[in-house]
């Protein structure tokens, strides 16, 4: 499910909780020319070896296929039935995810695998080339953590909407808007609403995942490099400032990581991440009192994050702490609509906490959100332990 990477140093960042009046996270920029420490990491720009058109260009032969195809002229549902059978076949089987590498468009279709972010770019590079109204957008969940060594990744999500704007109309008895949702992770929030991506978006989480795959791996140069070219895309990004603060404070350059993680939350005051990365690099330098606010801006944001919630419901599961997970899912539900995890794992936790008439209506709740022929075998499996098929 990999879109653009956020990263830790692992065992650093701590999830902590905390009390009393909420502080506001600070909200003045840091000039641009006080980022960078070009010397210290001897940037090259020409280590940048892709650029935006690389990203989205398509393999030669696919492209011949394409204008070769007669489909560029079709209408909207033949040019989307054409694309889904391109990038999965005529039977539709899944095109093989890759989690671990982020590659251009032309290579992912080569190697026939790839993360979501890299599938995602395909796919808008094969309905861009078709005419077809696509927008690739960033869709929020539930945060995974993946550890290399010690570095810690948070693993995002991105995928397509074909738009439609035509009228709704009425097929096998549902509602159908016309718009299609391309996910190659489907089970990861894919009926969420996203955030429409551009190009220059998409390229700086493209940078920022190369970045943070030359970090693990100890080029601090490179990953400096790459860090750079990404804010450069899209300097509203606060993740890559995050990251880049990581460099710098495995490097020595603890104020110069304290300048970023101060831009990052000035530009995204919810990225907790980037609150937790700060709060931490102030209690390593004893500055316990300018620490706790940050705690504080924690707890108000996990307050009323259903992502949070979500998570403390899955370990209470996992522990079989099952009435400490039907509280903390039934705050996850209070706080968000149509997330189907929510519903799958509240309708478990009731179950097993002996409520069944509680856990048939949230499997009712699920089967509303998952169209047919999105049904999986753990939905089938849930439902027939709980009696609803």
């Amino acid at each position: 499910m990999l879109n653009a990477l956020t990263i830790t140093i692992a065992g650093l960042i701590l999830v902590l909780t905390g009390c009393a009046a909420v502080p506001v996270a600070p909200t003045i920029a840091v000039p641009a020319q006080e980022l960078w420490r070009d010397q210290a990491f001897s940037y090259d720009p020409a280590a940048i070896t892709i650029r935006k058109a690389d990203l989205f260009a398509l393999d030669k032969e696919l492209q011949t296929t394409l204008d070769s195809s007669g489909m560029k002229a079709a209408n909207l549902q033949a040019r989307v039935d054409y694309l889904l059978t391109l990038l999965f076949g005529p039977k539709r089987t899944s095109f093989p995810y890759a989690g671990g590498q982020s590659t251009i468009g032309a290579v992912t279709w080569r190697t026939r695998r790839g993360d979501c972010l890299s599938l995602s770019v395909l796919a808008y590079s094969i309905a861009k080339a078709l005419n077809l109204p696509a927008q690739l957008q960033d869709v929020r969940i539930q945060q995974f953590y993946d550890r290399h060594g010690n570095v810690d990744f948070i693993e995002g999500h991105i995928n397509l909407l074909i738009k439609n704007e035509t009228r709704p109309y009425l097929s096998a008895g549902m509602t159908n808007t016309g718009n299609v949702l391309i996910d190659f992770e489907p089970k990861t929030g894919w009926m969420r609403p996203g955030v429409e991506l551009s190009e220059e978006n998409v390229l700086a989480r493209y940078y920022n995942n190369i970045a943070a795959e030359y970090f693990a791996a100890g080029n601090t140069a490179l990953a400096y490099a790459w860090f750079k070219a990404a804010i450069l895309a899209d300097p509203g990004y606060s993740s890559t400032y995050n990251n880049l603060a990581q460099l710098y404070k495995r490097s020595g350059f603890v104020d110069s990581a304290e300048r970023l993680l101060a831009h990052a939350i000035a530009l995204n005051g919810s990225d907790t991440t980037a609150i937790r990365s700060m709060r931490q690099l102030l209690v390593v330098q004893g500055r316990d009192a300018e620490a706790e606010k940050y705690v504080r801006i924690l707890q108000a944001e996990q307050e009323r994050d259903p992502y949070y919630w979500l998570g403390i419901g899955l370990n209470y599961l996992r522990e079989e702490k099952y009435a400490k997970a039907v509280r903390a899912l039934e705050r996850a539900e209070a706080l968000a609509a149509g997330f189907d995890e929510v519903h799958r794992n509240l309708a478990i936790a009731y179950w097993y906490n002996g409520d069944k008439p509680n856990a048939k209506k949230q499997l009712d709740m699920l089967a509303s959100l998952i169209m047919p022929d999105k049904v999986d075998a753990g939905f089938a499996a849930l439902s027939r332990k709980i009696g609803k098929m």
